[in-house]
């Protein structure tokens, strides 16, 4: 008898700013990127600026209000359902292979992880780096969650609007005991702060410095 292993079922949650045709064919070439390989991809495109429609989006969801990343992605895995969260920038490119990943981090015992990418401290390989530095280990633009993960933090900390969102899951994964790891046999790349450069400079201070405030007393509340 020949066994078959049932293929990885992964949600790809996009958080998308539609407001210029640079930004639409950005976020398309990432969800093009992504759909390329073997396995189960639900994608889920958070769109927080206008109705745009995209080819290869499974479910659209209008982000209404003030911005917040997490608030947004908390939306988006509304529509999830499969193995992996992919929590995700729209300014990224998935390259081949990818998909292994969540095989990877179910035989290892991870439960969340980040893929290797251009610009990584680390050697691209067949290797595992687990910690939650970021930008280091914990990649903000790109994290993969297990779907029990994510049953065990609930919804993503929105203490935060934008940067910081990835220090405020950082200790969502630590308060529940939960391993994070830096994968690099599998690579994704971050174009980079494409939507947060179209922002006016108020805006752009408002969901970059500015949050230093929110996450210091959101660390304050944590430690008393």
């Amino acid at each position: 008898m020949i066994l078959t292993i049932p293929l990885m079922n992964y949600d790809l949650i996009i958080v998308a700013r539609s407001s210029t045709e640079r930004l639409k064919q950005i976020t398309q070439n990432c969800i093009n990127s992504a759909i390329i390989g073997g396995n189960a991809l639900n994608v889920v495109l958070v769109e927080t600026f206008s109705a745009t429609k995209y080819s290869g989006v499974d479910h659209y969801v209008t982000y209404n209000g003030l911005f917040g990343y997490n608030g947004a992605l908390n939306k988006g895995l509304e529509r999830a359902s499969g193995d992996i969260h992919i929590l995700a920038n729209n300014d990224l490119i998935f390259h081949e292979g990818w998909h292994q990943i969540g095989e990877d981090m179910k035989n290892n015992g991870f439960d969340s992880a980040s893929a290797w990418f251009n610009g990584s401290c680390f050697e691209q390989g067949d290797y595992i780096y687990e910690g939650f530095g970021i930008a280091i280990h914990l990649t903000g633009w790109c994290l993969f969650i297990t779907r029990e993960a994510h049953e065990k933090i609930g919804k993503l900390n929105e203490e935060v609007e934008f940067w910081y969102s990835d220090n405020v899951y950082a200790i969502q994964l630590r308060e529940h005991g939960l391993r994070h790891g830096m994968f690099c046999n599998v690579r994704v790349d971050h174009i980079g702060s494409q939507t947060l450069n179209t922002m006016s400079y108020r805006l752009k201070r408002q969901y970059s410095e500015g949050q230093i405030i929110k996450f210091n007393r959101l660390c304050g509340k944590k430690r008393s």
